[in-house]
């Protein structure tokens, strides 16, 4: 696998390898809920493609380990190779931000909706931005360390006191919040036209 072949939720999964240490999938999907969902998310299937892809290509290795009462637990850990493959990532320019926003495309054609469903969309909107903006704002309080593992038989939570932190978490989760600040405070904005407005459907 090259740069063409890879994509960015490959090193995605080698930066949580390389971050945490060993993780099964389902750990690697708790943290990509936990620290990537500000820009980038992932399902579980997508995890396990690429993990079986990167193995395949010697980017990460994976270690069996046993449990009573359930199916092994499958390990992952990085490789210098994948060490290598990440590290050249870096190296290379970021592509150009493009946002799908499947709300933005909605307000767009606005013109070909009724009054009260696009109403109803921006104040969902809001709904869902207004929670994520507290979930962002609880996660600046609980930056992750590198290297802190996941314990067995409790609820995940990667995360440590935030004067310990890393501070590239730090600068992202600011970002989020920044982020969402904006989107609502242009929600609010766009609702506020709407119901000032009664503009004819076409």
């Amino acid at each position: 696998m090259d740069r063409s072949n890879a994509y960015p939720i490959t090193y995605g999964v080698l930066g949580l390898l390389a971050f945490w240490g060993p993780q099964s999938g389902y750990d690697l999907k708790r943290l990509f809920d936990h620290s990537l969902s500000p820009m980038w998310g992932a399902a579980h299937s997508q995890i396990y493609h690429e993990l079986r892809r990167m193995k395949d290509l010697g980017w990460v290795e994976m270690e069996r380990e046993e449990q009573e009462s359930r199916p092994d637990r499958k390990v992952y850990s990085i490789t210098p190779r994948g060490s290598e493959a990440l590290a050249s990532w870096q190296a290379q320019p970021a592509s150009v931000l493009q946002l799908r926003d499947e709300l933005l495309l909605k307000i767009l054609f606005g013109s070909f909706a009724s009054h009260d469903d696009l109403a109803a969309n921006l104040k969902k909107g809001i709904a869902e931005h207004e929670m994520r903006l507290l979930n962002y704002r609880q996660n600046l309080q609980y930056i992750p360390t590198r290297g802190e593992r996941i314990q067995e038989g409790r609820r995940h939570n990667p995360y440590t006191e935030a004067d310990e932190g890393d501070p590239f978490f730090t600068l992202i989760a600011r970002f989020a919040i920044e982020f969402e600040n904006a989107y609502l405070r242009w929600l609010y904005e766009t609702l506020a036209f709407l119901e000032e407005n009664e503009i004819p459907k076409q």
